[in-house]
């Protein structure tokens, strides 16, 4: 019998302002790369609650819409990850706990994940204009 993996469920979020730039965070103050901004769910959290929760940890970005984009599903590092990815239109610099910056998104720079975070604004933004 095989053991269930572990988990993980991320709420991860595109902040896109009027320009177009998208918001990236740094999470580890010694680590030169970006993340999306986004939150493990505690147990038994929604997905919308956490994706708010965020902005507000944020302290900054004022959000004008908030919307589920899409749903995916991984196998991780750590276990089994389902990432809901959401698309938020905001304006204001983030003045939060992490530092955070507004890039372009065809000229990204260096991210914790590589290709993934590229993938996930591209189709994130994708479903936006369709």
């Amino acid at each position: 019998m095989t053991a269930s993996p572990e988990i993980q469920l991320i709420s991860s979020l595109v902040v896109r302002r009027r320009d177009g730039r998208v918001l990236l965070v740094r999470y580890h103050a010694d680590d030169e790369r970006w993340w999306l901004p986004g939150e493990d769910l505690e147990p038994y959290e929604h997905p919308d609650d956490r994706a708010r929760g965020t902005l507000e940890r944020l302290s900054g970005p004022t959000p004008s819409s908030i919307e589920l984009a899409f749903v995916e599903s991984f196998r991780g590092r750590r276990g089994w990850h389902v990432v809901f990815h959401y698309r938020v239109e905001a304006e204001g610099d983030p003045a939060g706990e992490y530092p955070g910056e507004w890039f372009l998104p065809d000229n990204l720079p260096r991210t914790v994940h590589g290709k993934w975070e590229r993938d996930a604004v591209r189709r994130v933004l994708a479903e936006a204009a369709s």
